[in-house]
Protein backbone atom coordinates (compact mmCIF):
# COMPACT_ATOMS: atom_id res chain seq x y z
CA UNK A 1 0.00 0.00 0.00
CA UNK A 2 2.99 2.48 0.49
CA UNK A 3 3.13 5.46 -1.91
CA UNK A 4 -0.05 5.03 -4.01
CA UNK A 5 -3.17 6.56 -3.70
CA UNK A 6 -5.95 4.06 -2.09
CA UNK A 7 -9.09 5.83 -2.77
CA UNK A 8 -11.21 2.74 -1.72
CA UNK A 9 -9.74 1.74 1.72
CA UNK A 10 -11.26 3.03 4.14
CA UNK A 11 -9.29 3.91 8.04
CA UNK A 12 -11.06 0.98 9.83
CA UNK A 13 -13.00 1.63 13.10
CA UNK A 14 -10.94 1.89 16.14
CA UNK A 15 -11.30 2.77 19.59
CA UNK A 16 -7.86 2.99 21.14
CA UNK A 17 -6.73 4.81 24.34
CA UNK A 18 -4.44 7.74 24.03
CA UNK A 19 -1.21 9.09 25.65
CA UNK A 20 -3.96 11.80 26.30
CA UNK A 21 -6.10 9.72 28.66
CA UNK A 22 -8.43 9.65 26.22
CA UNK A 23 -10.21 7.46 24.08
CA UNK A 24 -10.43 8.22 20.69
CA UNK A 25 -12.39 6.98 17.83
CA UNK A 26 -12.84 7.18 14.39
CA UNK A 27 -16.47 7.90 14.50
CA UNK A 28 -15.43 11.07 16.19
CA UNK A 29 -13.53 12.28 13.17
CA UNK A 30 -15.58 10.33 10.39
CA UNK A 31 -17.32 13.98 8.35
CA UNK A 32 -15.78 15.89 10.47
CA UNK A 33 -11.83 16.49 9.71
CA UNK A 34 -9.34 14.80 7.46
CA UNK A 35 -6.73 12.95 9.22
CA UNK A 36 -2.94 11.90 8.99
CA UNK A 37 -2.20 9.20 11.42
CA UNK A 38 1.59 7.94 11.38
CA UNK A 39 1.79 4.34 12.11
CA UNK A 40 5.16 3.22 14.01
CA UNK A 41 7.00 -0.09 13.57
CA UNK A 42 8.19 0.45 16.76
CA UNK A 43 7.96 3.37 19.38
CA UNK A 44 11.32 3.61 20.71
CA UNK A 45 13.27 3.50 17.34
CA UNK A 46 10.72 6.27 15.67
CA UNK A 47 11.19 8.76 18.71
CA UNK A 48 13.08 11.72 16.35
CA UNK A 49 10.43 10.83 13.77
CA UNK A 50 7.30 11.28 16.23
CA UNK A 51 9.18 14.12 17.68
CA UNK A 52 9.35 16.30 14.37
CA UNK A 53 5.78 15.05 13.68
CA UNK A 54 4.78 17.02 17.25
CA UNK A 55 6.40 19.90 16.92
CA UNK A 56 4.51 20.64 13.66
CA UNK A 57 0.79 19.56 15.59
CA UNK A 58 -0.24 23.28 14.79
CA UNK A 59 0.39 22.95 10.99
CA UNK A 60 -1.50 20.54 10.87
CA UNK A 61 -4.83 22.53 12.87
CA UNK A 62 -4.19 25.44 10.76
CA UNK A 63 -4.75 23.24 7.87
CA UNK A 64 -8.12 21.88 9.81
CA UNK A 65 -7.07 18.47 9.86
CA UNK A 66 -6.52 15.66 12.49
CA UNK A 67 -2.56 14.28 13.39
CA UNK A 68 -2.39 11.11 14.91
CA UNK A 69 0.43 8.43 15.74
CA UNK A 70 -0.14 4.38 16.27
CA UNK A 71 1.91 2.53 18.30
CA UNK A 72 1.90 -1.26 19.36
CA UNK A 73 2.42 -0.53 22.53
CA UNK A 74 0.13 -0.16 25.89
CA UNK A 75 -1.30 2.72 27.13
CA UNK A 76 1.16 3.39 29.86
CA UNK A 77 3.64 3.11 27.89
CA UNK A 78 1.91 6.06 25.38
CA UNK A 79 1.46 8.43 27.96
CA UNK A 80 4.54 7.70 29.87
CA UNK A 81 6.64 8.11 26.29
CA UNK A 82 4.62 10.92 25.83
CA UNK A 83 5.09 12.98 29.07
CA UNK A 84 8.70 12.04 28.81
CA UNK A 85 9.57 13.58 25.66
CA UNK A 86 6.75 16.60 25.62
CA UNK A 87 4.64 14.94 22.73
CA UNK A 88 1.71 17.11 22.04
CA UNK A 89 0.34 14.56 19.18
CA UNK A 90 -1.91 12.21 20.64
CA UNK A 91 -0.66 8.63 20.67
CA UNK A 92 -2.77 5.71 20.15
CA UNK A 93 -1.76 2.66 22.17
CA UNK A 94 -2.68 -0.59 19.86
CA UNK A 95 -0.80 -3.51 21.85
CA UNK A 96 -1.75 -5.97 19.04
CA UNK A 97 -0.71 -3.85 16.03
CA UNK A 98 -4.68 -4.83 14.18
CA UNK A 99 -5.01 -1.44 13.22
CA UNK A 100 -2.40 -1.77 10.80
CA UNK A 101 -2.90 -5.44 10.22
CA UNK A 102 -6.59 -4.46 9.56
CA UNK A 103 -4.52 -2.05 6.65
CA UNK A 104 -2.12 -4.34 5.70
CA UNK A 105 0.70 -1.97 6.51
CA UNK A 106 4.19 -3.70 6.12
CA UNK A 107 5.83 -1.45 9.33
CA UNK A 108 9.05 -3.18 9.22
CA UNK A 109 11.60 -0.75 9.12
CA UNK A 110 9.98 2.70 8.92
CA UNK A 111 6.68 3.98 9.50
CA UNK A 112 3.88 4.90 7.22
CA UNK A 113 1.94 8.26 6.80
CA UNK A 114 -1.14 7.75 5.61
CA UNK A 115 -3.43 10.53 4.45
CA UNK A 116 -7.43 10.69 4.74
CA UNK A 117 -10.31 12.43 3.91
CA UNK A 118 -12.82 13.97 6.37
CA UNK A 119 -14.96 10.48 5.55
CA UNK A 120 -11.75 8.19 6.36
CA UNK A 121 -11.27 7.21 2.58
CA UNK A 122 -7.01 6.77 2.25
CA UNK A 123 -5.99 8.99 -0.22
CA UNK A 124 -2.23 8.08 0.10
CA UNK A 125 -0.04 6.43 1.86
CA UNK A 126 3.59 6.94 1.99
CA UNK A 127 6.18 5.51 3.91
CA UNK A 128 8.09 7.71 6.04
CA UNK A 129 11.52 8.11 4.70
CA UNK A 130 9.80 9.52 1.57
CA UNK A 131 7.45 11.35 3.47
CA UNK A 132 8.36 14.68 3.67
CA UNK A 133 6.40 16.85 7.03
CA UNK A 134 5.47 19.88 4.18
CA UNK A 135 4.23 17.46 1.26
CA UNK A 136 1.90 15.73 3.61
CA UNK A 137 0.30 19.01 4.51
CA UNK A 138 0.23 20.02 1.12
CA UNK A 139 -1.76 16.48 0.38
CA UNK A 140 -4.01 18.29 3.31
CA UNK A 141 -4.32 21.34 1.57
CA UNK A 142 -5.30 19.30 -1.51
CA UNK A 143 -8.44 17.77 0.24
CA UNK A 144 -9.76 20.77 1.38
CA UNK A 145 -10.35 21.74 -2.57
CA UNK A 146 -10.89 17.80 -3.66
CA UNK A 147 -14.44 18.04 -1.62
Amino acid sequence: MTGIATPNLRVPDFSLPASTGQTLTMESYRGNTPLVIIFLPELKTSLRILKRFSDRLADFGEERSQLLAVARVQAEEARDIAEEHDLVLPLLADASGSMAQQLNLQLACHPVVIVADKDGRIRESISYPDAHIDGILDRVRRLRHES
